[in-house]
């Protein structure tokens, strides 16, 4: 139950997951257009049929054996689901852990995992949980309620390793107070949560994988030099014969920047209707390519046997699907957001000065400089040149596809001239070309997003075209995403940033590690007193905390429609306060062989819900 950074939008093949990315252009960078904002032409994605939901998701019988590759253009930072932060590495975890539930991409319901029943009290406040009989880890050690009880109170609840998971699972009982679940061990195969009070997304995050006790116990606390020796376990660097699994797949090699190879766990629980062991496959693959773009070749040399598409893929591929045996699936609108944020932390470094500029702090924490700069972003613009009319504005922070999206959310059409407007209502003074604060600064800040990645490219050159219009000189870079991810988390010393979260259709809490104001996803505000090791933290705005008490006031709410209002509210206000200044939402286009058996695309589940069925051919055998 977390939001993590989205370095790419593609849809991941792992079991039960919902993260996505989007692919390169073939044939590079697009050309811009000189001016898109007389563009007349409207949104037409009819064209892109839905792929259709089955009504239940019901795998047929396969065979045992051979392989299946895809691809990617990064591979895993770390093999330690608690540690992943970013989409190359939960793709490739979500695989190799299980929880105790688990979430039908179909249905949506919460299903039975590791556990294989549960009770609720009266008071809706303990659960109580049944571990499946004869569990096992890959190297044959039981797994019992200890491995259970050890996750959350040693590694989740743990701020010595700094994970996602956390956040999703404190309970507001009072203003500034947060608390952790009460978890305890009954027997072997049962494990007992209370909560502080009814919290109606808790049976849903207990997805959160169980991790093995044998091999983390005393690793987890701080040493004499204060180093958490489970900080750096299960690193791309460890031999991975070391490493344990609870799920479906375990790592049988890795070679960084060529490839990383998964094998059946042999102890994994979960058999076909005929008993037959699962996964069919022998071996999984993913290999790491240049770029997104050789993805694509790849995919079409029969190398590769799926591929999330960007959408000029989509027109490029689509006639050319029987010749080439693949079908494709649209998902629909993708669950994750892209947007541009400013930094508008006033912490100080380890040496006692800003971490950002002060003078630019001042513009980036102006909620009127952020709303003129939201009126300058040509969405449409966007849309056409970039992604061929397959995607759609986007104004919220939940996604459209939830029963909780607001369609009334505040939108900033584009317009130049509001633009201008709102930064003289500001105090911002226009010079000939350039523009200059009321202090006689001139308005420049450092931009960047992650390098690899053309569409974001493309997005960030249609943003300085027209934010030059008002007279901003933007200094832009392409850097690493993990130099991003740790300039947010870590340093904190970068200005303007164009990123995205990966995101859920289903539940908003699992995106409120990004309103708490200490959460590890606040980071358009990083930097507060207890994460910043006694430096000075940064300060908040009411809206922060508005935002955050809605958030906490939605999680103990049961009636459905008053939930419903209290994230439609705080949708209202971030649309007005402007953290984060959403682009556009894409469709989820996927490529997949038609030879592949117990493919169920779904935009809760990827290109297929669980690659554990997945086959060489379509043919299986019926029951």
């Amino acid at each position: 139950m977390h939001a993590s950074f989205r370095s790419r939008v593609r849809k991941p093949l792992a079991l039960l997951t919902a993260l996505s990315s989007i692919t390169l252009f073939l044939s590079g960078c697009p050309q811009l257009p000189e001016d898109t904002a007389g563009a007349t032409e409207k949104l037409d994605i009819s064209k892109v049929k839905t792929w259709p939901l089955p009504a239940s998701y019901d795998p047929v019988i396969g065979k045992p054996g051979n392989m299946r590759v895809i691809s990617s253009v990064s591979l895993p930072k770390t093999f330690n689901a608690y540690l992943a932060a970013e989409t190359s590495s939960t793709d490739v975890t979500g695989m190799m852990y299980l929880g105790l539930v688990a979430t039908n991409p179909i249905t949506t319901e919460v299903e039975p995992s590791l556990a294989e029943s549960w009770t609720l009290s009266p008071d809706k406040r303990t659960y109580t949980f049944k571990l499946r009989e004869g569990l096992k880890w890959s190297d044959g050690q039981p797994i019992t309620a200890d491995d259970v009880v050890f996750t959350y109170k040693e590694i989740v609840d743990n701020e010595n390793i700094p994970n996602n998971f956390r956040d999703g699972l404190l309970i507001n009982v009072a203003p500034g107070k947060d608390v952790f679940p009460e978890v305890k061990k009954i027997d072997d195969r049962h494990v007992a949560f209370t909560t502080a009070k009814p919290f109606v997304p808790f049976l849903r995050g207990l997805s959160d994988p169980i991790m093995p006790k044998h091999i983390f116990e005393g690793t987890t606390q701080p040493d004499a030099e204060k180093n958490v020796k489970y900080n750096q376990m299960w690193g791309v660097t460890s031999d991975v014969k070391n490493i344990v699994v609870n799920g479906p797949w375990k790592i049988s090699d890795f070679k960084d920047g060529q490839w990383v190879q998964l094998e059946p766990n042999p102890h994994y629980y979960l058999k076909d209707k005929q008993g037959n062991k699962l996964p069919y496959l022998d071996k999984f693959i993913t290999i790491q390519v240049q770029d997104q773009s050789t993805e694509i070749i790849k995919f079409m040399a029969d190398e590769t046997d799926s591929l999330s598409l960007r959408p000029e893929d989509f027109d490029a591929l689509e006639p050319m699907k029987d010749r080439g045996k693949f079908e494709i699936a649209n998902l629909g609108p993708a669950t994750g957001t892209l947007f541009i944020m400013f930094n508008q932390s006033t912490a100080l470094s380890d040496k006692g000065k800003p971490v950002v500029n002060p003078i630019r702090s001042s513009w980036f924490r102006n909620k009127t400089f952020r709303q003129a700069l939201a009126h300058a972003i040509d969405k449409d613009g966007m849309i056409q040149s970039i992604y061929k009319g397959k995607a759609l504005p986007q104004t919220s922070h939940i996604s459209q596809t939830s029963p909780f999206y607001n369609p009334n959310t505040p939108t900033y059409g584009y317009d130049l001239n509001k633009a201008q407007q709102l930064l003289a209502q500001a105090g911002f003074v226009k010079k000939g070309d350039e523009l200059y604060d009321a202090k006689g600064n001139r308005v420049e800040f450092n931009m960047v997003t992650n390098a690899g990645n053309t569409l974001r490219d493309a997005a960030c050159a249609i943003l300085r075209r027209d934010w030059s219009k008002l007279g901003i000189k933007i200094n832009y870079q392409q850097v690493n995403f993990n130099i991003m991810v740790q300039q947010i988390d870590q340093t904190l010393d970068w200005e303007s940033m164009m990123i995205g979260l990966t995101g859920s259709a289903i539940e908003p809490h699992s995106g409120i590690n990004t309103w708490k104001l200490d959460g590890r996803m606040h980071m358009f505000n990083m930097g507060n007193a207890k994460e910043w090791k006694g430096r000075r933290g940064t300060s908040y705005e009411p809206w922060e905390r508005e935002v955050l008490a809605l958030y906490e006031a939605a999680a103990i709410e049961f009636d459905p429609e008053k939930r419903k209002q209290l994230y439609m509210k705080s949708q209202e206000i971030v649309a007005d306060n402007l953290p984060f200044l959403y682009t556009v939402n894409t469709l989820s286009l996927v490529a997949f062989r038609k030879n592949l058996g117990n493919i169920f695309p779904s935009i809760h589940g990827g290109s297929a819900l669980n690659v554990i069925n997945w086959n060489t051919e379509a043919n299986f055998i019926q029951e």
